[in-house]
């Protein structure tokens, strides 16, 4: 990708999107990732997707801004 549309993308982002960091036990990243592939995600698709229906908020309200 150009220099230039890493930095627009970059700043998008930044003001698009809030970023967590999550923390679990050593030796699970493999298995969490190898979880999220089985069911055709990424680990941030499938932390999202869980929220979602953690919170019985529907994936269009999910995506509104605030």
């Amino acid at each position: 990708m150009p220099k230039k549309q890493t930095e627009w993308t970059r700043a998008y982002n930044e003001k698009a999107y809030d970023r967590l960091a999550i923390t679990v036990p050593k030796g699970l990243k493999a298995a969490i990732e190898a979880h999220a592939r089985a069911q055709g995600e990424s680990v941030n698709g499938l932390v999202n997707r869980l929220l979602r229906a953690d919170m019985g908020v529907s994936a269009e309200e999910w995506k509104r801004e605030e």
